[in-house]
């Protein structure tokens, strides 16, 4: 699988980008189909019964028995020891592309970029210290020892995207359905991200800030 690259928000004259592809870094950019034709795979390997979580499951996991937004905390909790999402790091984007260095040139960050050069939306007075995804474990595990579960990446689950919460069985999980991607991504901010927030996606989409995370039943 290739996770491709992140557009620079300037001239990038056949420039590849921000790379996401490394091998310790999560998958993204993959259908639903593919992640549950993996665990699939994974299933026939291993022998064990590997899928994806329903969003129930995924639910009750990143909330690790807290009741509030994250399990961290609530709405305005200092993040950035436990999350990767859409702070500071964003202004990032902002490249100083237009000065003569066309198609090789280091990238080069503009130091102080107005609100029309960085204009992805982000938590300004918070810094997580990472730009995009990165690799698990560099944030602190929820109380249960799960990473990542808000922020970093979005996951697909294998819930069809329904009423929550819903029953699990096949006539509530036709094969047409959107499903139901959870936990928000280094791209979003808090708001997008918490225990409860879902997202629908056609099955077959291939989205840029979307992996997944499997269970083993």
């Amino acid at each position: 699988h290739h996770s491709r690259h992140e557009d620079r928000h300037g001239y990038q004259f056949g420039q590849t980008c921000y790379d996401v592809n490394t091998d310790n870094l999560p998958a993204v950019r993959l259908s639903w189909d593919e992640a549950t034709a993996f665990c699939a795979w994974l299933a026939k390997k291993s022998g064990k019964n590997i899928s994806l979580p329903s969003e129930t499951q995924w639910e009750w996991a990143c909330r690790a028995t807290r009741a509030t937004p994250f399990w961290f905390g609530s709405h305005g909790t200092d993040f950035h020891l436990f999350s990767n999402l859409a702070d500071q790091r964003l202004r990032e984007y902002a490249d100083d592309s237009a000065k003569g260095k066309y198609r090789y040139f280091s990238w080069q960050k503009i130091p102080k970029p107005n609100r029309y050069e960085a204009y992805a939306p982000r938590v300004d007075d918070i810094d997580d210290g990472s730009f995009l995804a990165q690799a698990p474990k560099k944030y602190k595990p929820n109380p249960w020892g799960l990473y990542d579960m808000h922020g970093n990446v979005a996951e697909w689950t294998r819930s069809a995207y329904r009423p929550y919460p819903a029953n699990h069985s096949p006539s509530s999980n036709p094969p047409d359905a959107l499903r139901v991607v959870r936990g928000g991504s280094w791209r979003d901010r808090p708001h997008r991200a918490t225990a409860s927030h879902r997202l629908p996606y056609p099955r077959f989409q291939k989205v840029y800030n979307v992996g997944f995370r499997i269970i083993a039943e």
